[in-house]
């Protein structure tokens, strides 16, 4: 059996990299860097798992350069159509994950990427590989309340970042190539991926391990230095627009890619499947401002209903701490009984997460000495 994976350097493919290697067969990783260089990378992303890979390694693993934003994926007619009529499975996980990346940006990778992959799909002549596609349960979008179902997709409440927009073009994507080619696809919908392992030099990283690094670049730096009027050595509340109750969805990796592979390998009973990756607790999102604040304790973040528009101090203090600002008025929760049902028990529940957890994740690449701007 032969799989054709992107994103496989990155945090959420690495572990599936990790998962798909523990089953017989091959994997064709489509990367942006082969040769000796891409190995590095890639050996280098596995080992930051923490999971086991096989001695053999590096034959049943092929990398193959490759460029998801171009037609063909890059590679030369007769490459496309090889690879095409090689594959058994075809997953899909390379994606911009820049919340506020420009639009244009955003939908040549995360849509057109999308559409390209599919299009190697269906260059495969006869029978077509299985398709998994990772989304994000942030496609919900603007929706503050409420349940989310699986199947639900729609554009009503409009987006909270581009990225979301542009994850939601690309089921749109993929629901009309499924219904076109009368094929099945498999979408996977994560929330927010985490770890509390320690993130090496170089590993791939998760949005609260970015956020931490940042926080300890700015606990070095004097308040006055970066907030014009504030004494030094004096900290600094920052009020942003938000409900002391948001809560965001923060999920394992580990769960997640196992989930993921156990799904894959099972007969989809639909032409369109769509599962919540999702923690069946939400996480408070003043949970994570509390463990900030331990990092960077001049920084106290406040969520305030009544909060006016940000200056530019207060945006860029905002951009430090990453994404969770977006999201800081989302009450809404995520259905799970399709993947309950799908799973039949093989995967239990994750395991709570707790403040220890939650600091470890922030401080995974604390110690990192790759450098970081604020």
């Amino acid at each position: 059996m032969l799989t054709v994976l992107t994103g496989a350097t990155g945090f959420l493919g690495s572990h599936l990299l990790a998962h798909l290697l523990r089953r017989p067969g091959q994997v064709t990783a489509l990367v942006r860097q082969d040769g000796e260089a891409g190995w590095r990378r890639l050996e280098s992303a596995l080992r930051a798992t923490g999971e086991p890979w096989p001695d053999d390694l590096r034959a049943r693993v092929r990398l193959e350069r490759a460029d998801i934003a171009e037609p063909l994926l890059g590679l030369t007619p007769e490459r496309h159509r090889e690879l095409a009529g090689q594959a058994d499975a075809i997953w899909h996980s390379a994606a911009d994950v820049d919340l506020v990346a420009p639009e244009n940006r955003l939908a040549r990778v995360n849509v057109e990427g999308t559409r390209h992959v599919l299009d190697l799909a269906a260059a495969a002549p006869g029978r077509r590989p299985r398709i998994v596609l990772i989304s994000t349960a942030y496609v919900a979008g603007g929706r503050l309340r409420g349940t989310v179902r699986e199947d639900e997709l729609d554009d009503r409440h409009g987006f909270l970042t581009p990225y979301e927009a542009s994850k939601y073009a690309a089921e749109q994507v993929a629901r009309a190539w499924a219904h076109e080619h009368r094929h099945p696809v498999t979408v996977l919908r994560p929330g927010v991926l985490l770890t509390d392992r320690p993130l090496p030099v170089g590993a791939p990283r998760h949005p609260l391990a970015e956020a931490g690094a940042r926080l300890s670049v700015l606990a070095r730096r004097d308040p006055s230095r970066l907030l014009p009027g504030t004494p030094p050595g004096s900290p600094f509340t920052l009020r942003i627009p938000g409900r002391e109750d948001a809560v965001v969805n923060l999920l394992q990796i580990e769960y997640a890619a196992q989930v993921a592979v156990c799904l894959a390998f099972r007969e989809p009973a639909a032409l369109v499947e769509s599962f919540h990756l999702t923690h069946p607790d939400d996480t408070p999102v003043s949970d994570c401002l509390g463990v900030m604040r331990g990092i960077c304790p001049w920084l106290d973040v406040r969520l305030d209903p009544k909060a006016g528009p940000l200056g530019p101090a207060g945006q860029r203090l905002v951009g430090v701490i990453g994404g969770i600002h977006a999201h800081t008025s989302v009450l809404r929760r995520y259905d799970r009984s399709r993947l309950r049902e799908a799973l039949g028990g093989a995967v239990p529940d994750p395991l709570p997460l707790d403040a220890r957890y939650l600091t470890a994740a922030f401080e995974a690449a604390v110690s990192s000495r790759r450098s970081t701007t604020v």
